[in-house]
């Protein structure tokens, strides 16, 4: 990427320019100014804003459309540990049993000390988001789920039971859901926008950034934005609503909502210049509403995206990410995601086993989706079934139907829907059903036999399956159902997690050679963070807290 030193506007990508290089901060005449700059306004901007008004400084916030983000159409999950609402529902928890878990996790993506820092000061992130106004609560739900049924907000997020994790770490329900209907996303980040409200934090709404404004030194002291005027953003948002992750099947059509979104702003955007005296801080969120940088890091994924769930809103364009780029920030992870496959509820799945297109089982089918979802897609091609018995077949029928399933609509109708259209085949034998499927019939019979050995002798499934859903598959007839990432009836959900390299203590955004950028920042899913290389649900959110706490408080001390 080429420094704009000309004041001219130069592309470096899409939807990105090049960053404006001053002599001087005061040689230009700025439309605006602030202390601290936050670029984003979901859950990790708005987290990141409060944090810097705390100390009592001019904050003004920006996003490219009205604010929510992903946050606010996520299920609304903190990750945490030591709770009064875990004590209320009889568990005794700790920030170091926590800790002795997440370390399983993050695979050394953080260091051990800042995953610590995490941990111990992750209940009085909680108690600060209360008094933002956010609910939790502590009825608890023991069932094997995704997500809770309305009227239960504490689980078990992750793979806390599974028997390798228990063994570490004394197992906890740490999912604390906010409290609302549906997924309740939307009730944690309009407390914290109410709350960000009264505080008298500015906002600058449909207000995309184009590029960042950088001194000669390479100190960021500013950013130019495409304001759109007050005519145009009815159209803006009514085509920011044609994307709703959770309706299937309109992945070209919300590719067509973004294409023509950014016609519009192009059109009718005029450049305003917003001076940051403090510092910048980048909280875009990931990137996959961008096929662009998608097919870059994930090939797979982007050649599919019409069979994925997106995660997020259309804000999630990989822009943050480009802008630290632009100006050297360096990157890592980009190509890890959340790419999620949920097979329960109903339980009766998780009596099946899920084999690849060699006919071998490679991951334990009551692990967190996050987990079955990513194995997935690193099978050849994205590839995979779940084999069941007869009998487990008709009791997940039964179990899906909305009689049986309290969540009908997000778990039970999807199963039904990938039996009945997905490609289901069935065989009255293991080979007859590799056949069908295109598997080797030798290696599937091989896969079922060990696993119907295995479960007789009552020995430990070895890819540590808990005991409750292990056993033969019998020897009648066999169903198995298409999960592969290709097909649009699998319903796999995806969201991105690599972003910018960031200084563990204050979240400055570095260069390659580790020397941070003056005057810029970054948080949330913008950012390299707890959970880029292992997430489970609610880190994202807990991680959203704490790199836009860590960040804010950093921004704001800066000019001080």
């Amino acid at each position: 990427m080429k420094n704009d030193s000309n004041n001219s506007i130069t592309n470096v990508d899409e939807d990105v320019l090049a960053p404006l290089i001053l002599d001087r901060a005061d040689e230009i005449t700025w439309d605006d100014s602030a202390d601290v700059v936050v670029i984003g306004y979901g859950g990790a901007g708005v987290v990141t804003a409060l944090q810097a008004k705390e100390r009592n400084i001019d904050v003004l916030a920006i996003d490219r459309f009205d604010g929510g983000g992903a946050t606010a159409l996520s299920g609304g999950v903190y990750y945490g540990g030591g709770t009064r609402f875990q004590r209320e529902a009889g568990f005794d928890d700790s920030a170091e049993e926590m800790l002795k878990y997440l370390w399983m996790e993050a695979k050394g993506v953080v260091a051990y000390e800042t995953m610590r820092r995490f941990c111990l000061n992750n209940n009085r992130d909680l108690e600060w988001l209360e008094a933002h106004g956010v609910k939790f609560g502590g009825a608890l739900t023991t069932e094997k789920t995704a997500y809770p049924a309305d009227g239960k907000f504490l689980y078990y997020s992750g793979n806390e039971r599974i028997e390798r994790y228990a063994r570490a770490a004394k197992p906890a329900p740490r999912g604390h859901r906010t409290i609302g209907t549906g997924f309740s996303g939307y009730a944690f980040y309009n407390a914290l926008r109410e709350s960000a409200d009264k505080a008298g934090i500015r906002v600058l709404t449909h207000a995309p950034v184009s590029r960042l404004v950088a001194t000669k030194n390479g100190a960021i002291v500013g950013v130019q934005v495409a304001a759109l005027p007050d005519a145009a953003r009815d159209k803006h948002i009514a085509l920011f609503k044609k994307i709703s992750p959770f309706v299937p099947f309109k992945g070209e059509k919300s590719e067509e909502a973004i294409r023509n979104a950014r016609v519009l702003e192009r059109i009718c955007a005029r450049p305003k210049l917003v001076r940051a005296r403090n510092g910048v801080v980048l909280c875009t969120g990931g990137f996959a509403y961008n096929l662009r940088m998608l097919a870059k890091y994930r090939p797979l994924l982007a050649q599919n995206y019409t069979a994925l769930m997106r995660l997020g809103s259309m804000g999630c364009d990989g822009s943050g990410i480009e802008l630290g780029q632009s100006v050297g920030g360096a990157v890592a992870l980009m190509d890890s995601a959340f790419v999620a496959k949920a097979l329960a509820p109903p339980s009766a799945l998780l009596y099946g086993i899920v084999v690849n297109a060699r006919g071998q089982r490679f991951v334990n089918e009551d692990a967190y989706a996050g987990f079955l979802g990513d194995a997935i897609a690193a099978q050849p091609g994205g590839r995979a079934w779940l084999i069941m018995s007869g009998t487990a077949l008709r009791k997940a029928i039964m179990g899906s139907m909305p009689g049986g399933n309290r969540q009908f609509a997000r778990y039970g109708l999807p199963i039904l829907l990938n039996l009945a259209l997905g490609g289901t085949r069935r065989g009255r034998s293991p080979e007859a059903l590799a056949r069908k499927c295109g598997i080797d019939p030798a290696a599937l019979k091989e896969t079922i036999d060990v696993y119907g050995a295995t479960a007789e002798k009552g020995a430990p499934d070895p890819l540590e399956k808990s005991a409750d859903y292990v056993e033969p598959l019998g020897k009648g007839s066999y169903t198995a159902m298409d999960i592969s990432i290709g097909n649009k009836f699998a319903f796999t959900a995806l969201f991105t997690l690599g972003g910018l390299v960031v200084d563990e203590n204050n979240g400055a955004v570095k260069r390659a050679d580790g020397a941070p950028i003056e005057g810029l920042y970054a948080a949330g899913r913008a950012a390299v963070g707890l959970c880029s290389s292992g997430y489970i649900s609610g880190m994202s959110i807990a991680d959203c807290v704490f790199s836009g706490r860590r960040a804010g408080e950093a921004a704001a001390r800066r000019g001080r």
